[in-house]
Protein backbone atom coordinates (compact mmCIF):
# COMPACT_ATOMS: atom_id res chain seq x y z
CA UNK A 1 0.00 0.00 0.00
CA UNK A 2 1.88 3.23 -1.05
CA UNK A 3 1.92 6.65 0.99
CA UNK A 4 -1.03 7.70 -1.79
CA UNK A 5 -3.40 4.99 -1.11
CA UNK A 6 -3.02 6.05 2.67
CA UNK A 7 -4.04 9.74 1.95
CA UNK A 8 -6.65 8.93 -0.46
CA UNK A 9 -8.18 6.54 2.56
CA UNK A 10 -8.01 9.49 4.66
CA UNK A 11 -9.36 12.06 2.37
CA UNK A 12 -12.37 10.41 1.88
CA UNK A 13 -13.05 9.87 5.79
CA UNK A 14 -12.21 13.67 6.50
CA UNK A 15 -14.61 14.33 3.85
CA UNK A 16 -17.65 12.25 5.27
CA UNK A 17 -18.73 15.21 8.06
CA UNK A 18 -19.30 12.84 11.26
CA UNK A 19 -19.67 15.14 14.02
CA UNK A 20 -21.73 13.91 16.54
CA UNK A 21 -23.77 12.03 13.66
CA UNK A 22 -23.80 9.62 10.26
CA UNK A 23 -21.10 7.12 11.36
CA UNK A 24 -23.36 5.25 9.78
CA UNK A 25 -22.04 6.62 6.11
CA UNK A 26 -18.40 5.95 7.40
CA UNK A 27 -19.71 2.72 8.22
CA UNK A 28 -20.87 1.32 5.38
CA UNK A 29 -18.07 3.10 3.32
CA UNK A 30 -15.48 0.53 4.85
CA UNK A 31 -17.77 -2.11 4.93
CA UNK A 32 -17.43 -1.61 1.42
CA UNK A 33 -13.71 -1.11 1.32
CA UNK A 34 -13.33 -4.30 3.35
CA UNK A 35 -15.48 -6.60 0.83
CA UNK A 36 -13.49 -5.16 -1.88
CA UNK A 37 -10.55 -7.10 -0.24
CA UNK A 38 -12.52 -10.05 0.69
CA UNK A 39 -12.86 -8.99 4.59
CA UNK A 40 -16.68 -10.01 5.74
CA UNK A 41 -17.55 -7.22 8.76
CA UNK A 42 -20.49 -6.55 10.09
CA UNK A 43 -22.73 -2.97 10.54
CA UNK A 44 -24.20 -2.95 14.74
CA UNK A 45 -26.35 -0.43 14.66
CA UNK A 46 -26.29 2.10 17.45
CA UNK A 47 -28.97 4.39 16.27
CA UNK A 48 -30.79 4.91 12.62
CA UNK A 49 -28.03 7.05 11.62
CA UNK A 50 -24.98 5.61 13.95
CA UNK A 51 -23.33 2.61 13.59
CA UNK A 52 -20.09 0.34 14.76
CA UNK A 53 -18.44 -1.64 12.54
CA UNK A 54 -16.71 -5.24 13.29
CA UNK A 55 -14.27 -7.29 11.11
CA UNK A 56 -11.83 -10.36 12.45
CA UNK A 57 -9.13 -11.87 10.62
CA UNK A 58 -7.31 -14.66 11.97
CA UNK A 59 -7.31 -18.43 12.78
CA UNK A 60 -9.10 -18.18 15.44
CA UNK A 61 -6.47 -20.36 17.51
CA UNK A 62 -5.17 -18.10 20.24
CA UNK A 63 -5.42 -14.78 21.87
CA UNK A 64 -7.86 -12.09 20.68
CA UNK A 65 -5.93 -8.13 19.79
CA UNK A 66 -8.54 -5.85 19.20
CA UNK A 67 -7.60 -2.33 17.05
CA UNK A 68 -10.07 0.09 17.91
CA UNK A 69 -11.10 3.33 16.99
CA UNK A 70 -13.93 6.22 16.55
CA UNK A 71 -15.49 7.18 13.62
CA UNK A 72 -17.47 10.68 14.88
CA UNK A 73 -15.61 14.00 15.55
CA UNK A 74 -16.02 17.45 17.07
CA UNK A 75 -17.64 20.08 15.61
CA UNK A 76 -15.43 22.10 12.86
CA UNK A 77 -16.18 25.44 15.11
CA UNK A 78 -16.44 28.68 13.53
CA UNK A 79 -14.85 27.61 9.98
CA UNK A 80 -13.09 31.35 8.74
CA UNK A 81 -10.62 30.33 11.50
CA UNK A 82 -9.33 27.31 9.58
CA UNK A 83 -7.01 27.87 6.77
CA UNK A 84 -8.76 25.38 4.60
CA UNK A 85 -11.72 23.58 4.18
CA UNK A 86 -11.83 21.48 7.45
CA UNK A 87 -13.48 18.53 5.54
CA UNK A 88 -11.24 18.88 2.63
CA UNK A 89 -8.14 17.08 3.33
CA UNK A 90 -5.40 19.68 2.85
CA UNK A 91 -1.78 18.49 2.90
CA UNK A 92 1.03 21.49 3.56
CA UNK A 93 4.28 21.56 4.93
CA UNK A 94 4.41 17.34 5.42
CA UNK A 95 1.09 17.91 7.17
CA UNK A 96 -2.70 17.00 6.55
CA UNK A 97 -5.26 18.89 7.54
CA UNK A 98 -8.64 18.39 8.44
CA UNK A 99 -11.33 17.66 10.90
CA UNK A 100 -10.64 14.57 11.96
CA UNK A 101 -7.13 13.89 11.02
CA UNK A 102 -5.93 13.45 14.33
CA UNK A 103 -8.65 12.64 16.20
CA UNK A 104 -9.01 9.90 15.15
CA UNK A 105 -9.63 9.51 11.37
CA UNK A 106 -5.97 8.89 11.02
CA UNK A 107 -5.69 6.59 13.87
CA UNK A 108 -8.93 4.79 12.24
CA UNK A 109 -7.50 4.77 8.73
CA UNK A 110 -3.81 3.27 9.83
CA UNK A 111 -5.89 0.32 11.50
CA UNK A 112 -7.88 0.00 8.18
CA UNK A 113 -4.43 -0.06 5.98
CA UNK A 114 -2.56 -2.22 9.06
CA UNK A 115 -5.55 -4.65 8.78
CA UNK A 116 -6.25 -5.50 5.50
CA UNK A 117 -2.20 -5.42 4.47
CA UNK A 118 -1.81 -8.39 6.83
CA UNK A 119 -5.28 -9.70 5.68
CA UNK A 120 -3.87 -9.78 1.57
CA UNK A 121 -0.47 -10.93 2.64
CA UNK A 122 -2.13 -13.69 3.91
CA UNK A 123 -0.13 -13.53 6.78
CA UNK A 124 -0.39 -16.26 9.16
CA UNK A 125 -1.64 -14.82 12.92
CA UNK A 126 -2.36 -17.43 14.91
CA UNK A 127 -5.41 -16.07 16.94
CA UNK A 128 -7.78 -13.34 16.59
CA UNK A 129 -7.47 -9.86 15.12
CA UNK A 130 -10.62 -7.78 15.73
CA UNK A 131 -11.44 -4.34 14.10
CA UNK A 132 -13.69 -1.91 16.01
CA UNK A 133 -14.72 1.50 14.57
CA UNK A 134 -17.50 2.94 17.44
CA UNK A 135 -20.09 5.30 16.93
CA UNK A 136 -20.31 8.49 19.60
CA UNK A 137 -17.24 8.26 21.52
CA UNK A 138 -16.84 12.19 21.62
CA UNK A 139 -19.88 13.01 23.64
CA UNK A 140 -21.30 9.48 25.52
CA UNK A 141 -19.51 6.38 24.17
CA UNK A 142 -22.76 4.99 23.08
CA UNK A 143 -21.22 2.97 20.58
CA UNK A 144 -18.57 1.27 22.92
CA UNK A 145 -21.01 1.08 25.18
CA UNK A 146 -23.38 -1.34 22.80
CA UNK A 147 -20.55 -3.56 21.94
CA UNK A 148 -20.18 -4.14 25.52
CA UNK A 149 -23.67 -4.92 26.22
CA UNK A 150 -23.70 -6.99 23.00
CA UNK A 151 -20.70 -9.12 24.10
CA UNK A 152 -18.21 -8.22 21.27
CA UNK A 153 -15.52 -7.04 24.31
CA UNK A 154 -15.61 -10.29 26.37
CA UNK A 155 -13.06 -11.97 25.13
CA UNK A 156 -11.01 -9.58 23.78
CA UNK A 157 -6.97 -10.00 25.37
CA UNK A 158 -5.43 -6.86 24.22
CA UNK A 159 -6.77 -3.66 23.15
CA UNK A 160 -4.49 -0.71 21.24
CA UNK A 161 -6.93 2.29 20.67
CA UNK A 162 -5.62 4.64 18.16
CA UNK A 163 -6.27 8.02 19.82
CA UNK A 164 -3.63 11.04 19.14
CA UNK A 165 -0.37 10.40 21.47
CA UNK A 166 1.81 12.70 19.93
CA UNK A 167 3.01 16.01 21.21
CA UNK A 168 5.00 18.70 19.06
CA UNK A 169 8.59 18.86 20.91
CA UNK A 170 8.30 22.62 21.62
CA UNK A 171 4.88 21.88 23.50
CA UNK A 172 6.48 19.39 26.04
CA UNK A 173 6.22 21.00 29.11
CA UNK A 174 3.56 23.13 28.27
CA UNK A 175 1.57 19.74 27.72
CA UNK A 176 2.56 18.68 31.07
CA UNK A 177 1.44 21.45 33.25
CA UNK A 178 -1.86 22.16 31.26
CA UNK A 179 -3.27 19.18 33.51
CA UNK A 180 -4.12 17.03 30.57
CA UNK A 181 -1.08 14.61 31.67
CA UNK A 182 0.65 13.01 34.29
CA UNK A 183 4.16 11.59 33.61
CA UNK A 184 6.53 10.95 36.81
CA UNK A 185 9.72 13.57 37.34
CA UNK A 186 12.47 11.31 36.28
CA UNK A 187 11.08 10.42 33.08
CA UNK A 188 10.00 14.03 32.48
CA UNK A 189 13.44 15.24 32.78
CA UNK A 190 14.95 12.75 30.62
CA UNK A 191 12.63 13.30 27.92
CA UNK A 192 13.27 17.41 28.21
CA UNK A 193 16.71 16.46 28.10
CA UNK A 194 16.71 14.23 24.81
CA UNK A 195 14.22 16.97 22.94
CA UNK A 196 16.60 19.57 23.26
CA UNK A 197 18.89 17.90 20.89
CA UNK A 198 16.32 15.83 18.60
CA UNK A 199 15.50 16.76 15.43
CA UNK A 200 12.01 15.09 15.50
CA UNK A 201 8.93 16.70 15.08
CA UNK A 202 6.85 14.77 17.92
CA UNK A 203 6.86 12.54 20.66
CA UNK A 204 4.15 9.86 20.85
CA UNK A 205 3.59 8.70 24.29
CA UNK A 206 1.39 5.36 25.20
CA UNK A 207 -1.24 6.24 27.61
CA UNK A 208 -1.87 3.42 30.30
CA UNK A 209 -4.55 5.14 32.13
CA UNK A 210 -7.24 8.12 31.90
CA UNK A 211 -9.77 10.03 33.72
CA UNK A 212 -13.68 8.92 33.86
CA UNK A 213 -16.27 11.27 33.09
CA UNK A 214 -19.06 12.86 34.26
CA UNK A 215 -22.08 14.52 31.77
CA UNK A 216 -24.64 16.45 33.59
CA UNK A 217 -26.72 19.61 33.62
CA UNK A 218 -27.61 22.12 36.14
CA UNK A 219 -30.87 23.79 35.32
CA UNK A 220 -32.62 26.83 37.45
CA UNK A 221 -36.15 27.86 37.01
CA UNK A 222 -37.56 30.62 37.25
CA UNK A 223 -40.90 32.97 37.23
CA UNK A 224 -41.04 34.87 33.67
CA UNK A 225 -42.06 38.71 33.42
CA UNK A 226 -41.69 42.05 31.73
CA UNK A 227 -38.42 43.29 31.90
CA UNK A 228 -39.88 46.46 32.88
CA UNK A 229 -41.36 45.08 35.65
CA UNK A 230 -38.09 42.84 36.74
CA UNK A 231 -39.39 42.51 40.16
CA UNK A 232 -42.41 40.30 39.50
CA UNK A 233 -40.43 37.82 38.22
CA UNK A 234 -37.38 35.86 39.06
CA UNK A 235 -33.90 35.73 36.84
CA UNK A 236 -32.65 32.02 36.37
CA UNK A 237 -29.72 33.42 35.32
CA UNK A 238 -28.86 35.61 38.21
CA UNK A 239 -29.35 32.03 40.21
CA UNK A 240 -27.45 30.09 37.94
CA UNK A 241 -24.62 32.25 38.74
CA UNK A 242 -24.92 32.09 42.16
CA UNK A 243 -24.80 28.13 41.74
CA UNK A 244 -22.06 27.90 39.24
CA UNK A 245 -19.52 30.35 41.31
CA UNK A 246 -20.51 27.83 43.98
CA UNK A 247 -20.12 24.48 42.21
CA UNK A 248 -16.53 26.04 41.38
CA UNK A 249 -15.86 26.74 45.01
CA UNK A 250 -16.49 23.36 45.44
CA UNK A 251 -14.38 21.84 42.90
CA UNK A 252 -11.28 23.67 44.06
CA UNK A 253 -12.40 22.65 48.03
CA UNK A 254 -12.04 19.05 46.72
CA UNK A 255 -9.59 17.00 48.81
CA UNK A 256 -9.08 13.57 46.99
CA UNK A 257 -6.26 13.31 44.24
CA UNK A 258 -4.60 10.65 42.72
CA UNK A 259 -1.28 9.49 42.57
CA UNK A 260 -1.29 8.63 38.90
CA UNK A 261 -3.90 11.33 37.39
CA UNK A 262 -3.28 13.79 39.83
CA UNK A 263 -6.82 16.11 40.88
CA UNK A 264 -10.83 16.35 39.42
CA UNK A 265 -10.70 18.28 36.62
CA UNK A 266 -14.18 20.42 36.19
CA UNK A 267 -14.45 20.93 32.11
CA UNK A 268 -14.98 23.34 29.32
CA UNK A 269 -19.14 24.26 29.76
CA UNK A 270 -21.92 25.32 27.94
CA UNK A 271 -24.35 28.48 29.63
CA UNK A 272 -27.58 28.79 27.90
CA UNK A 273 -30.86 31.14 29.76
CA UNK A 274 -33.23 33.26 28.33
CA UNK A 275 -35.87 33.80 25.49
CA UNK A 276 -35.63 36.99 24.49
CA UNK A 277 -33.94 40.47 26.16
CA UNK A 278 -36.77 41.82 26.89
CA UNK A 279 -38.07 38.94 29.34
CA UNK A 280 -37.27 38.13 32.99
CA UNK A 281 -35.68 34.64 31.65
CA UNK A 282 -37.39 31.75 33.50
CA UNK A 283 -34.83 28.97 32.96
CA UNK A 284 -31.12 28.60 32.71
CA UNK A 285 -29.32 25.54 31.97
CA UNK A 286 -25.48 24.89 32.70
CA UNK A 287 -24.18 21.57 30.86
CA UNK A 288 -21.12 20.34 32.13
CA UNK A 289 -18.30 17.60 31.50
CA UNK A 290 -16.32 17.27 34.63
CA UNK A 291 -12.80 14.59 34.31
CA UNK A 292 -12.99 11.89 37.60
CA UNK A 293 -10.23 10.50 39.42
CA UNK A 294 -10.67 6.44 41.05
CA UNK A 295 -10.21 8.11 44.47
CA UNK A 296 -13.95 10.23 43.69
CA UNK A 297 -15.66 8.52 41.49
CA UNK A 298 -18.79 9.80 39.34
CA UNK A 299 -21.23 8.50 42.03
CA UNK A 300 -19.40 10.36 44.78
CA UNK A 301 -19.48 13.37 43.40
CA UNK A 302 -22.88 13.19 42.26
CA UNK A 303 -23.51 13.05 45.94
CA UNK A 304 -21.57 16.19 46.43
CA UNK A 305 -23.40 18.17 43.57
CA UNK A 306 -27.12 17.37 44.73
CA UNK A 307 -25.84 18.47 48.20
CA UNK A 308 -24.58 21.62 46.82
CA UNK A 309 -27.83 22.13 45.21
CA UNK A 310 -29.64 21.54 48.23
CA UNK A 311 -28.09 23.77 50.27
CA UNK A 312 -28.67 26.38 47.86
CA UNK A 313 -31.95 25.63 47.72
CA UNK A 314 -32.59 25.58 51.11
CA UNK A 315 -30.77 29.07 51.34
CA UNK A 316 -33.18 30.76 49.01
CA UNK A 317 -36.48 29.15 48.29
CA UNK A 318 -36.61 30.80 44.84
CA UNK A 319 -33.59 29.34 43.41
CA UNK A 320 -34.95 26.43 42.36
CA UNK A 321 -32.37 24.01 41.11
CA UNK A 322 -32.42 20.82 39.43
CA UNK A 323 -29.51 18.43 38.81
CA UNK A 324 -29.68 15.94 35.72
CA UNK A 325 -26.98 13.50 34.92
CA UNK A 326 -26.73 12.90 31.25
CA UNK A 327 -23.59 9.89 31.59
CA UNK A 328 -20.88 9.03 33.05
CA UNK A 329 -17.50 6.36 33.26
CA UNK A 330 -15.05 5.44 35.46
CA UNK A 331 -11.74 6.39 35.74
CA UNK A 332 -9.21 3.57 33.99
CA UNK A 333 -5.83 2.30 35.09
CA UNK A 334 -3.82 -0.51 33.76
CA UNK A 335 0.01 -1.73 34.37
CA UNK A 336 1.83 0.48 32.44
CA UNK A 337 4.32 -2.45 31.75
CA UNK A 338 1.66 -4.90 30.05
CA UNK A 339 3.13 -7.35 27.57
CA UNK A 340 0.98 -5.24 24.97
CA UNK A 341 2.95 -2.01 25.94
CA UNK A 342 5.97 -3.68 26.22
CA UNK A 343 5.68 -5.00 22.60
CA UNK A 344 4.71 -1.53 20.96
CA UNK A 345 7.89 -0.46 22.94
CA UNK A 346 10.03 -2.70 20.66
CA UNK A 347 8.32 -2.29 17.55
CA UNK A 348 8.62 1.89 18.06
CA UNK A 349 11.71 2.35 16.91
CA UNK A 350 12.21 0.78 13.70
CA UNK A 351 9.45 3.58 12.32
CA UNK A 352 9.73 6.43 14.76
CA UNK A 353 13.22 8.31 15.56
CA UNK A 354 12.06 10.68 18.44
CA UNK A 355 13.52 11.13 21.95
CA UNK A 356 12.07 8.96 23.69
CA UNK A 357 10.17 5.23 22.67
CA UNK A 358 6.66 5.78 23.25
CA UNK A 359 6.87 6.53 27.25
CA UNK A 360 3.76 5.48 29.28
CA UNK A 361 1.71 8.33 30.97
CA UNK A 362 -1.72 8.82 32.45
CA UNK A 363 -4.06 11.77 31.18
CA UNK A 364 -7.52 13.57 31.49
CA UNK A 365 -8.86 13.06 28.72
CA UNK A 366 -11.77 9.83 28.09
CA UNK A 367 -11.72 7.39 25.37
CA UNK A 368 -13.49 3.66 24.64
CA UNK A 369 -11.02 2.19 26.39
CA UNK A 370 -13.50 2.43 29.96
CA UNK A 371 -15.65 0.40 27.96
CA UNK A 372 -13.05 -2.65 27.35
CA UNK A 373 -11.57 -2.35 30.84
CA UNK A 374 -15.09 -2.49 32.47
CA UNK A 375 -16.15 -5.50 29.73
CA UNK A 376 -12.77 -7.37 30.71
CA UNK A 377 -10.79 -5.97 34.00
CA UNK A 378 -7.51 -7.95 32.57
CA UNK A 379 -7.19 -6.85 29.24
CA UNK A 380 -4.05 -5.37 28.42
CA UNK A 381 -4.37 -1.76 27.00
CA UNK A 382 -1.94 0.44 24.59
CA UNK A 383 -3.87 4.19 23.87
CA UNK A 384 -1.03 4.93 20.77
CA UNK A 385 -1.72 6.37 17.84
CA UNK A 386 -0.66 9.20 15.25
CA UNK A 387 -1.82 12.85 15.64
CA UNK A 388 -1.59 15.37 18.43
CA UNK A 389 -2.80 18.37 20.59
CA UNK A 390 -4.36 19.74 17.55
CA UNK A 391 -7.74 17.58 18.11
CA UNK A 392 -11.06 19.95 18.34
CA UNK A 393 -8.80 23.02 17.65
CA UNK A 394 -9.08 24.53 14.35
CA UNK A 395 -6.53 23.18 11.62
CA UNK A 396 -6.54 20.15 13.01
CA UNK A 397 -3.53 18.06 11.19
CA UNK A 398 -1.84 14.63 11.55
CA UNK A 399 2.07 15.01 10.59
CA UNK A 400 2.67 12.78 7.85
CA UNK A 401 5.36 11.14 8.82
CA UNK A 402 3.81 9.83 12.34
CA UNK A 403 0.76 8.72 10.21
CA UNK A 404 2.95 6.56 7.64
CA UNK A 405 4.65 5.05 10.22
CA UNK A 406 1.63 3.55 12.28
CA UNK A 407 0.61 1.74 9.70
CA UNK A 408 3.59 -0.56 9.81
CA UNK A 409 3.86 -0.24 13.49
CA UNK A 410 0.28 -1.64 14.15
CA UNK A 411 0.94 -4.62 11.49
CA UNK A 412 4.51 -5.70 12.98
CA UNK A 413 2.65 -5.60 16.41
CA UNK A 414 -0.19 -7.77 15.63
CA UNK A 415 1.82 -10.32 13.76
CA UNK A 416 4.69 -10.73 16.74
CA UNK A 417 1.18 -10.69 19.50
CA UNK A 418 -0.52 -13.08 17.04
CA UNK A 419 2.58 -15.27 15.70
Amino acid sequence: MTNQDKIALLKDLVAINTVANHEKTVATYLHDYFKQHGIESKLVDVTPDRANLIAEIGDGNGPVLAFSGHIDTVHEGDVTTWDSDPFTLTAHDGKLFGRGATDMKGGLADFIMAFVSLHDSDEPLHGTLRFIATADEEKNELGADKLAADGYLDDIDAVIIGEPTGVALDEISEYFTSGGAVIDSKTLKTLQKAVATSKALEQHFIFFAHKGFLAYDVTATGKAAHSSMPKLGVDAINHLIKYYQAEEALYDALPEESPIMAKTMRGANIIRGGSQQNSVPDSATLTELTRTIPELPAEKLIERLQALITKLDNEDETMNLSLHVNAYDDAIVTPQDSELIKLVQSVVPKYLDEPMVAPTIAVSLGTDAAAFVNANPNVQLAIFGPGNTTAHKANEYVEEQAYFAMVDIYQEVAKKYLQ
